[in-house]
Formats: structure tokens, sequence, C-alpha cells
């Protein structure tokens, strides 16, 4: 059983309604736009129903007016990606790798008995929970890359359908 939208209205239809407006001058809330969009994109029934919506159309500039929304919304996921990949090599490889030569010195100091007991113990959790800090939130950036990437190949994807339905008209040619 699918669960309950949190959209008043399918997002594919939505998205065509929003469209439609935009052509007319009306300015919408980004914030739902981008909403409707990742509904859209995100499931395949919605994709086939905004496709469809497309076809039944009776503006024909509703399809040029959807795929640029879509191509936007792709290029804004593609700027969130290359920044995620960005922080990723800049911090995340930069805190990950002195965290890793905190705990190799931890474990030096300990061995050689610059640090004893209690002290040795602590710099060595301290750094062993720095260096798993640091590779844990480096994990979490690349899935949150990868979701961007899926973000904007989906809509990349949709994007180059919606042209190629709009080209057939609502008679199939």
């Amino acid at each position: 059983m699918k669960a309950p939208s949190e959209f008043k209205r399918r997002p594919a239809t939505a998205l065509v309604a929003m469209a439609n407006s935009l052509s007319m001058g009306d300015s919408l809330p980004k914030g739902d736009l981008t909403r409707i969009i990742s509904a859209v994109i995100s499931d395949r029934a919605e994709r086939a129903a905004l496709l469809a919506a497309i076809r039944a159309s009776n503006d024909p500039d509703c399809g040029l007016a959807v795929a640029d929304l879509l191509t936007a919304f792709a290029t804004e996921a593609a700027e969130a990606e290359a920044q995620a990949r960005d922080a990723d090599q800049v911090i995340g490889q930069w805190a990950q790798r002195l965290a890793a030569g905190a705990l190799l010195a931890s474990f030096g100091a300990a061995i050689a008995g610059t640090v004893a007991g209690g002290l040795a113990f602590g710099l060595t959790l301290l750094s062993f929970s720095g260096f798993v800090f640091a590779t844990a939130s480096r994990i979490g950036g690349r899935v949150n890359m990868r979701r961007h990437a899926q973000a904007r190949d989906s809509a990349d994807s949709l994007a180059r359908h919606v042209l190629e339905a709009g080209k057939i008209g609502p008679d199939g040619k």
C-alpha cells in the first residue's frame, strides 16, 4: 500500500502546473519546486505520469518549461555534488590523516614510555575517536555525493525524455 503523499496533488501534475505558472510570469517558492522535482525524479510512477501529462498538455511549450526546470535542478545537484567532493578532498582527507597521525604518535609515545598509564590510554582513545569520527564523516559525505549524483543523472535523463515526449503530439505523431 502506498504511503499518503505530502502534496495536495500528484507531484507530476503539480510540476506541470508549476511550469505553466512560471511561463505566465508567476513566481513560485523555490523550496516547493525542489521538493516536487525531487518527488518526481525519485519515483518511477511519477516519471511516467509526468511524461503522460506533458503529452496530454494543451500548451506546446509545457515540455520545454518542464525540461528547463529539470535541467536547472540537475545543475544545482551537480553543484552540490561538487561542493561535497571538495569538502571531502580538503577537510575530510586532512582530518582523517591528522587523526591517523595522532593515533600513531600516541601509540609511539606509549610504547616508548614517554607517556604511561591513564594518560597514554586517554591520548590513544582520543586520537582513535578522532580517526573514527573523521572516517564516519567522510563516509557520510560520500553518501551525500552519490545522492546528488543520482539526482543529477535522474533529472538530466527525465529532461531528455520530457523533450522527446513534447515532440510527439497527443495524436501520437
